[in-house]
């Protein structure tokens, strides 16, 4: 069945651009969302490192606004990258990105989004770049990206398809960050506010369960630090960058991340490079309880907890490799604390390409607390990864899912009564 097509700006009737170029800034306000705030799996501009705009120059700078349901476009660094505008509209984009509008008269705005998203569309946008080191796409070129358009009907009901796996991933997604607020509370309160011992200090009453709380000691010593810990490093409990491929040991292909595709604690593309292809960086070998650390621009969040097999990481990770599984979730939480995010962005350093070395990262002060301690922390924290971790091989699933089943539903390979088959089996 032969599906009619349309140039991408013929669908659109408005598109909202940042004039090109930076616009001032401000220590609060509104957020100003810039391209690393964009993924084709979630708009996250709540994140570090947003900028702010204040009223004024949002008053003023700026030609016109998104609204609720335009589509965020990435045109440089990731160029076809996609985001849904929220309702409500409550940040600003930057440059290098514009926000398009669908024509409702020719196509259903949320198929529109469905089809930027999809895997046909997202290839022929990167055959499209044009730069080398910063690869961009031109809006110029907008009318040479086309887009099936099947009948209205089966627009319609894939953009519906897309949105309901969409806001699945992002329910597990919101429901992980929860689950690792509530990991790191633990990890501060009793690591760093040793909150039980101050507690058994001013006479309060438990709140621990009562073989947790006898392991605390009664009492601060000199340091202010509890009686028998000592100051440490996450070197006395991990082991920094334990394996490394060799030329004799290479395999013939690599699961390969990258620090572009590692955001804020998730690992959001493995690519499969063969031997003779593979990028000269794809060198760590990582395990199941490892943590990827990003050395170069740590401020911008390049760290995971790895679950996964056969992983080969960058050497632009420090890899940090617990000496026990007991220490795993400790490794993971002290190393990818806010406070140390900053601190080895503070010691980065390098021009365009400001990096620390691999050893700061093992360098990160911890407190050495007995064995029993960890074990307690270990079990309080574990069942919270572990559903992390579900919820994110859950996420795969839909998005594999997904992106099977849009680009033949766009060609017309397949039925909508079909599709619906598929979405049950995986729900």
């Amino acid at each position: 069945m032969e599906i009619a097509t349309l140039p991408f700006d013929e669908l659109l009737s408005f598109v909202v651009d940042n004039r090109g170029r930076t616009c001032p800034t401000a220590s609060n306000g509104l957020p100003l969302i810039a391209t690393n705030c964009i993924s084709n799996e979630h708009l996250y501009p709540t994140k570090e490192n947003v900028r702010y705009i204040d009223q004024e120059t949002y008053d003023n700078w700026f030609r016109a606004h998104p609204r609720p349901g335009d589509v965020i476009f990435v045109l440089k660094g990731a160029p076809g990258r996609c985001a849904l505008v929220p309702d409500p509209v409550d940040f600003c984009i930057a440059q290098d990105m514009v926000a398009v509008r669908a024509d409702r008269e020719k196509i259903d705005p949320q198929y529109l989004f469905a089809a930027l998203r999809s895997p046909m569309i997202q290839e022929s946008i990167d055959r499209m770049h044009v730069g080398t080191m910063i690869p961009h796409f031109k809006k110029g070129d907008f009318n040479k990206l086309i887009i099936p358009l099947p009948d209205r009907p089966i627009q319609e009901f894939i953009g519906s398809v897309h949105m309901a796996l969409v806001e699945r991933i992002e329910l597990n997604r919101r429901m992980n960050e929860t689950l690792e607020a509530m990991a790191r509370a633990i990890f501060k309160d009793w690591f760093f506010d040793f909150g039980p011992t101050r507690a058994k200090m001013e006479g309060r009453a438990p709140y621990l369960a009562p073989d947790i709380w006898s392991l605390f000691p009664d009492r601060l010593d000199e340091e202010e630090k509890p009686e028998g810990w000592n100051n440490g490093a996450l070197s006395n409990i991990a082991d920094l960058n334990p394996e490394t491929w060799t030329r004799s040991t290479y395999p013939n292909a690599v699961e390969y991340v990258d620090l572009s595709n590692t955001k804020w604690g998730t690992i959001e593309v493995v690519t499969r490079f063969e031997k003779a292809v593979a990028p000269s960086r794809a060198q760590r070998i990582l395990r199941p309880g490892d943590t990827i650390v990003g050395t170069v621009r740590p401020g911008n969040g390049s760290y995971a907890f790895v679950s996964a097999k056969g992983l080969t990481g960058s050497t632009g990770f420090a890899v940090l490799r617990p000496k026990k599984n007991i220490f795993r979730e400790l490794v993971y939480l002290a190393a990818t604390s806010r406070d140390n995010i900053d601190r080895l962005s503070h010691q980065a350093d390098g021009g365009a390409y400001p990096a620390v070395r691999p050893e700061i990262v093992a360098a990160t002060e911890i407190m050495v607390a007995p064995d029993s301690i960890f074990v307690a922390f270990n079990d309080a924290s574990a069942a919270f990864f572990e559903r992390i971790e579900a919820n994110k091989s859950e996420n795969q699933t839909l998005a594999a899912t997904r992106d099977l089943l849009l680009p033949r539903l766009m060609s017309g390979e397949i039925r909508a009564k079909d599709a619906e088959t598929l979405i049950e089996e995986v729900a």
